[in-house]
């Protein structure tokens, strides 16, 4: 479990790793784009995948997922994330991200609204959208990583139906706190709203911080929130779209499971991805802690370099494995200055655009910290140079 620059399989990045990623840029950049790891997974998912694929046999699974793939998701967030989970509350997805239009598809009808976090991931406004709903935000504060939970109860309305909330936050870093959860989940109690509640990022947590998982907080919040997870982050598996949703009582796992429609067959998750994320729960979670112990490291290293860049300015994230400087004392629009890294440095970095993030992340970049010490610390030496010429 090493992760170093000889752990970077780069002739096999530029040519599978795509999403603005290696695959898709010339071979002098530097990709700091996309959050997925740049190295190859545990070598028990690998054992798995080859001796499932030797049988030679890839029939049909359940249309809710493989006995096996949900019983250790329920281990997982019964014993690591404190909420009690039996297998029959988890649905297996083909990606968190169609888990996460489900969930919508689910709660909203067309012209219904949801609450969604700003900043944050492009995917729950996709979703609500997706579902034929409208979006109405709620400001995060990218520079202190703290929602303005004071204006919670201006953005309800009679059609509001869902209450978006990410945890860690994607792009900001930020872990929510067990107070902010809770008014969070007594306001979507209070407006009888479901929770979309993404915690795909739950396990990159650093020390000294703890996380804390929504439908722990009280059995009231738990009964309306519907969470999703997802392989990608913690295990490099993106690229075999694999996720779950855990619902709440059966009646929500039957109307979650029709609205998939994986019992038609028309969508559902690879049985070979299931077996794949099956072994990363049972067997690779020394390999995961020695993961985000390389990343906190990644992270001190880059928050330290990038605060001794004049006009930069970034907070040290609690989780995830992305930074979100602000360069907007630059005074260069952060979609200029990407390109402007991207032609000059030949560093590739995600600007803080409203099409990925929202309008609230304007003025920053998202830098993905996923990869060896030797190709960050080449990543940043090139921002560097750019950003003191600006």
């Amino acid at each position: 479990m090493h992760f170093d620059d000889d752990a970077v399989p780069m002739s096999l990045l530029r040519q599978r790793a795509f999403n603005l990623r290696w695959a898709t840029l010339p071979p002098d950049v530097i990709a700091l784009t996309a959050a997925d790891p740049d190295f190859a997974v545990a070598e028990p998912i690998r054992r798995a995948i080859a001796e499932y694929a030797t049988g030679g046999v890839f029939s049909y699974g359940p249309a809710e997922g493989l006995p096996t793939f949900r019983s250790a998701c329920a281990r997982v967030i019964t014993e690591r994330k404190g909420v009690a989970t039996e297998p029959a509350q988890i649905l297996a997805v083909d990606s968190a991200a169609a888990g996460m239009m489900h969930v919508a598809r689910f709660a909203l009808k067309p012209g219904d609204e949801a609450i969604v976090f700003d900043p944050v991931d492009f995917l729950f406004k996709a979703s609500v959208e997706a579902a034929g709903g409208t979006v109405r935000l709620l400001p995060m504060d990218p520079d202190s990583g703290r929602l303005d939970l004071a204006r919670l109860s201006s953005l309800a309305t009679p059609r509001t139906r869902l209450l978006g909330v990410c945890n860690p936050v994607n792009p900001v870093g930020s872990v929510l706190t067990r107070d902010e959860l809770r008014a969070l989940g007594d306001f979507a109690v209070a407006h009888d709203l479901w929770i979309l509640n993404d915690e795909i990022w739950s396990d990159i947590v650093y020390a000294p911080g703890t996380f804390t998982s929504l439908a722990s907080v009280s059995s009231a919040i738990a009964a309306r929130t519907i969470t999703v997870h997802g392989f990608s982050k913690t295990f490099g598996l993106a690229g075999l779209r694999i996720g779950y949703v855990v619902a709440p009582s059966d009646t929500v796992f039957a109307a979650l499971l029709e609205v998939s429609r994986a019992p038609t067959t028309m969508t559902g998750a690879s049985t070979l991805s299931q077996v794949a994320a099956t072994a990363a729960y049972e067997q690779c979670w020394p390999w995961a802690e020695a993961f985000v112990a390389h990343l906190a490291a990644q992270r001190d290293l880059a928050v330290e370099r990038l605060r001794g860049i004049p006009g930069v300015r970034v907070r040290s994230p609690e989780g995830t494995y992305v930074l979100f400087p602000d360069v907007g004392a630059l005074g260069v629009p952060a979609t200029e200055l990407a390109e402007r890294l991207l032609t000059e440095g030949r560093v590739a970095v995600v600007p803080g655009a409203a099409r990925w993030f929202g309008p609230g992340a304007e003025g920053h970049l998202r830098i993905v910290l996923s990869t060896s010490r030797g190709l960050l610390t080449e990543g940043l030496d090139r921002m560097e140079r750019v950003l003191r010429a600006v």
